[in-house]
């Protein structure tokens, strides 16, 4: 395995992880403090979530800087 190769898979890894747990602690919010936590673990959850689609964009092919498909959001 190449360096890129390594280096992309481990960082896919840790996107993932970093994803799950953002996803189980805005589970747990339920207070109000929890709840402004909540908001910033949000941020981040969208933050990797983009990243993974830019993941995507590379397994299939595409560009940096095609835009990836990141589903309908409502505030």
């Amino acid at each position: 395995m190449t360096y890129e190769e390594e280096f992309l898979k481990d960082f896919q890894e840790f996107i993932a992880q970093q994803t799950m747990l953002m996803e189980t602690a805005q589970k747990l919010a339920e207070s109000e403090k929890q709840h402004d936590a909540a908001i910033r673990y949000e941020s981040r959850l969208d933050a990797y979530r983009f990243l993974q689609s830019k993941f995507k964009n590379y397994e299939q092919g595409l560009g940096f800087h095609e835009m990836p498909d990141l589903g309908k959001k409502d505030y």
